[in-house]
């Protein structure tokens, strides 16, 4: 306390941070948007700190399999390099499966605690409302399902609907329409819609 800190002292409170954070959640959220991002935008801040955060998740990632540390560097390093080898050879198709493999879920009411949520493209609803479940920490699943709201109207998927699918089709649909994924209880314990 008091004490002034420098650049120095940025990375190991950032691995102090990230390893008592839900480190697969917040990989999988770094690449994610490591995907996502315009190439127009790496050589910016945010670039910085997100590549600084991926290096600190592999880091601590590797950090029981690793025991020099100038041998972990490299392995950051290459890890980085690969993403951007990767990146540049398979910039459309990454970009688009990247998008196609993530769907945004609210809880109750959309666009209220929204998880980004990463499974297939073939993952049935049943599927994700497990994956809802978990990661809202519902006490009673059973009584819970996955709706979509199109347009002010509320539609509830069957358990061997394909989410991904029905996104797809509302993100190609013309006129653009509004849309959200909702994990909500069958009795609407949510919002009044």
């Amino acid at each position: 306390p008091g004490k002034p800190y420098g650049a120095d002292d940025f990375l190991p409170v950032l691995m102090y941070v990230l390893a008592r954070s839900n480190l697969t959640e917040m990989l999988l959220n770094v690449e994610y948007m490591m995907e996502l991002m315009d190439p127009a935008l790496q050589l910016g801040e945010g670039s910085y700190y997100l590549t600084t955060t991926y290096g600190a998740l592999e880091h601590i990632k590797n950090y029981d399999k690793i025991t020099v540390t100038r041998q972990l560097s490299v392995e950051v390093q290459d890890s980085i390099h690969r993403w951007e080898r990767r990146r540049t050879l398979n910039k459309a198709r990454a970009s688009r499966s990247s998008v196609q493999d993530f769907i945004c879920v609210s809880y109750l009411e959309p666009e209220q605690q929204a998880r980004t949520l990463a499974s297939r493209a073939d993952t049935p609803a049943q599927a994700l409302c497990e994956q809802c479940a978990e990661k809202f920490a519902v006490a009673r699943p059973r009584a819970h399902r996955l709706f979509v709201l199109v347009d002010g109207r509320c539609f509830q998927l069957a358990d061997d609907a394909l989410p991904h699918r029905i996104k797809g089709y509302l993100l190609r649909s013309e006129p653009k329409r509004d849309f959200h994924f909702v994990y909500r209880p069958l009795d609407g314990g949510g919002g009044g819609w």
